[in-house]
């Protein structure tokens, strides 16, 4: 409630001068207002309110001194204006008190549940609120005449791990790792931020197009993640088209991440220590390049390989952390009936511990293809499924066939996310997924 200073200011205006206790922003992104269940009912979300309880009880009997902001982040579930039972991703909402009056504000825990939910209520007036959903952008409640501001603002992205669920008072608001750029990643990458992610057989596609390279994929819960590649002196540099020399290296984006979460948290996603991550490397160079490519990447895996966090053949299938898989021009004779993986793939000597495998083509003759080198079976979806669902005849045998096989089927450029449901349930191992925020209405 407002202190004394606070009801003397106001006081002292004029009453048409006075605005007092109101909504004065709404935030730019959609929060579900209350927990729901997602995927068919069986993943459990965050919703605003039960953040806002979170913050408070946490808050509560804070002294924010004049200047001053009492901060928080913590999970919550980004609804994208949408139903948020089949539609959102995992992000943060962003907690502050900014106390601009001239002495101590004191956090009462009650009312700041009260204030923060202003912004989630439906009533006439409030534009934070969406009905339809029952959702919310958050925003800023102003107490007394603007001396004192609570602000809840949705985030994609976490800020430093000092203040994930934990209160803090500090001078500055507290600022999210994402600077808003696309074709890089987090840094530090938030190994923190992966705790509660519920893993799903879906396959990132282009992952590096995307808002963060790896983050926003592994945040979504995708198991599997595609990298397009081309070679440049000592660097493999990541891009659907060639970035040049200084393009983003796929080091950076994804094997330093990769070793940084899998060192801090012993899994890539915890809530599931035992699912690994398929790592797809598309090798967009051809010719002598893409030898030269394949060497790289077994260079840049070296630290993932000491580690141990390599799947790799020995015998038989030995499943680690991570299992790559290279693609493109790993295989050579695409055009042909019966094509097969590049000679570097099938040798001890230029394929360490054989800890990289490659995708079959499935709607070709696969006799080149086993266990031994294999791990996917991919095809664009209008070549391998001509047809489209259900999938029948010449291109389940083939999808048969590939499972008798061992390996995870794959297919691009599927159909829109009306028919997911059904491509999931034909027996297809990893979807082929752009818009992420829609796997959290599938029944995996």
């Amino acid at each position: 409630m407002p202190n004394s200073i606070l009801t003397q200011s106001v006081l002292a205006l004029p009453a048409a001068q006075v605005k007092s206790d109101y909504i004065s922003s709404c935030g730019p992104d959609w929060m579900a207002v209350n927990d729901v269940k997602t995927n068919h009912g069986t993943v459990q979300r965050v919703g605003y309110n039960t953040a806002v309880d979170s913050f408070c009880n946490k808050a509560g009997g804070v002294s924010v001194s004049a200047g001053a902001y009492t901060s928080m982040a913590t999970r919550v579930w980004l609804d994208y204006g949408s139903s948020p039972e089949i539609t959102g991703l995992n992000g943060w909402v962003y907690f502050e008190i900014h106390n601009k009056q001239n002495g101590p504000h004191v956090v009462d825990a009650e009312s700041c549940k009260l204030y923060l939910k202003k912004l989630s209520e439906n009533f006439s007036g409030n534009s934070c609120y969406g009905p339809s959903n029952k959702d919310t952008k958050g925003g800023t409640w102003q107490v007394g005449s603007d001396t004192v501001s609570y602000h809840a603002l949705a985030n994609k992205f976490p800020p430093g791990s000092d203040s994930v669920d934990k209160v803090v008072t500090q001078t500055g608001a507290i600022s999210s790792l994402g600077d808003g750029d696309k074709g890089n990643t987090l840094d530090p990458f938030p190994t923190y931020a992966f705790n509660d992610v519920t893993p799903f057989a879906c396959h990132s596609h282009n992952d590096y197009t995307r808002d963060k390279a790896l983050y926003s994929a592994l945040s979504a819960g995708c198991i599997s993640v595609e990298a397009d590649v081309w070679i440049h002196g000592t660097k493999l540099v990541v891009g659907h088209i060639d970035p040049g020399s200084n393009g983003q290296t796929f080091v950076n984006l994804y094997v330093n991440p990769l070793k940084k979460l899998i060192d801090e948290r012993k899994a890539v996603f915890p809530a599931k220590s035992d699912q690994p991550l398929s790592l797809l490397v598309d090798f967009k160079n051809s010719g002598s390049d893409t030898d030269k490519a394949w060497d790289q990447l077994v260079a840049d895996l070296q630290p993932l390989r000491d580690a141990g966090y390599l799947s790799y053949y020995d015998g038989d299938f030995k499943q680690s952390f991570i299992t790559i898989v290279a693609s493109g021009n790993a295989i050579k004779d695409l055009s042909s009936s019966a094509p097969s993986p590049i000679p570097k793939a099938l040798s001890d000597a230029t394929n360490p511990q054989r800890a990289i495998f490659v995708d079959a083509v499935i709607h070709k003759d696969m006799s080149h293809f086993d266990s031994l080198n294999s791990y996917y079976a991919s095809a664009k979806w209008s070549d391998a499924v001509p047809k489209g669902l259900p999938i029948s005849g010449d291109s389940k045998t083939k999808l048969d066939e590939a499972h008798s096989k061992g390996f995870k089927v794959r297919y691009w450029d599927i159909p829109g996310k009306d028919s997911w449901q059904r491509i999931v349930d034909a027996g297809v191992d990893r979807l082929n997924v752009d818009d992420l925020q829609y796997v959290a209405g599938l029944d995996w």
